[in-house]
């Protein structure tokens, strides 16, 4: 909704809110072969501000001469570019389980979907929460 944003922070922290000249505030799509698979934010098909293709190794940000969901720049250095790795943040309080429910909830996904975690060891991605999980039930 019109709570995303974009942001960027080189040369120097900045943020991009909705503009409300549309409503194209994320898209998300996979395993489909009639639309593109991967995650955009802002602007449109082929012209996202910010695009990470469905396998996160390609991405785009086709903002020229701003893009029109958050009117932020062109946020790479060159429109296609290759990503070296990707950051995921959650902001707020987590989910709590439903009445009855064990606390599945704390749980990565990871330890959750053992096949997800071989594909990603497949596929050579850099596990970087492995052992996270452990240490912040040492902390509790």
């Amino acid at each position: 909704d019109s709570r995303c944003f974009l942001f960027s922070v080189f040369p120097a922290l900045r943020v991009y809110t909705a503009t409300g000249y549309n409503d194209h505030f994320m898209y998300l799509n996979q395993h489909q072969q009639t639309m593109p698979n991967g995650l955009g934010m802002g602007g449109q098909h082929d012209y996202f501000g910010l695009w990470l293709d469905g396998d996160f190794g390609q991405g785009h940000s086709r903002a020229r001469p701003k893009c029109t969901t958050y009117g932020s720049p062109q946020l790479s250095a060159d429109e296609d570019f290759t990503l070296d790795s990707v950051e995921v943040w959650a902001v707020g309080k987590p989910p709590q389980p439903a009445e009855g429910e064990e606390e599945e909830s704390k749980k990565s996904i990871l330890n959750v979907d053992p096949e997800v975690q071989a594909l990603m060891e497949l596929t050579g991605k850099t596990l970087h929460s492995e052992g996270f999980s452990e240490l912040e039930e040492d902390f509790d």
